[in-house]
């Protein structure tokens, strides 16, 4: 009873019903609150507002549907190239028939200058006059005879002359026997000359030495006349 007294230390028991519980802290509380309502709306706008989502049939439709339109652009592509050679080559082959087209016509030109000396240097008709046979010459054949002949007028103005051109043919058969042939001869249409050819039909043995030519108007009237001896 003297001795000395000791206090009993409290020590209160965890399940004793007047603990105090700890709590969450508030600011984590509302974070956690935050994203949920976060993610809740982006997942709300995304189902509402968002692209749909496309299901695996639509996806390969798609898929297919890109691969025809990325065929179809290649083969246009294709095309525009070929269109673009074609017309390349078509660019250079203009430029090509221009440039022959003008080098065609300074030949023309040249050749229609060198006509005109020509036409200048060739004999007159013997017998003169404004229309004029200037040159005729002839080859034997058997059977046949051909015929270059140039006529030509002095003066151009007015329409150019139209006629024919005849032939009187003088040869003779192997028995000696003389003839005279009057084959149908060209059409004439005379501005400042007429070059007319071809092949006029003989008789059978005939032998021709000598052609009368002669230039008819429309009128039947004789404007001009040569003759010829046949040499070979």
């Amino acid at each position: 009873m003297f001795g000395r007294s000791q206090r009993a230390v409290f020590k209160p028991s965890v399940y004793q019903p007047g603990q105090r519980t700890r709590r969450m802290p508030r600011w984590l509380v509302l974070l956690l609150v935050g994203i949920a309502l976060g993610a809740g709306g982006v997942l709300f706008l995304q189902t509402n507002y968002g692209p749909q989502r496309l299901s695996v049939e639509q996806s390969e439709q798609l898929h297919s549907e890109l691969s025809a339109s990325n065929l179809e652009r290649q083969r246009l592509q294709t095309q525009l190239e070929e269109a673009t050679q074609q017309r390349d080559a078509n660019k250079s082959g203009h430029e090509k028939l221009t440039t022959d087209l003008t080098e065609a016509r300074a030949k023309i030109d040249t050749l229609n200058k060198e006509l005109v000396l020509f036409q200048d240097a060739m004999p007159p008709d013997p017998r003169g006059g404004n229309l004029g046979i200037r040159s005729a010459t002839f080859k034997r054949a058997p059977g046949q005879l051909g015929y270059q002949v140039l006529v030509m007028r002095e003066d151009r103005q007015g329409a150019p002359f139209k006629g024919t051109l005849t032939f009187a043919i003088e040869g003779s058969y192997p028995n000696g026997r003389s003839a005279t042939i009057t084959p149908e001869g060209p059409v004439l249409n005379v501005d400042r000359y007429d070059y007319t050819l071809g092949q006029l039909n003989l008789p059978d043995g005939f032998n021709p030495k000598v052609v009368v030519l002669r230039v008819l108007d429309s009128a039947q009237k004789q404007q001009a006349m040569r003759i010829y001896n046949i040499r070979n």
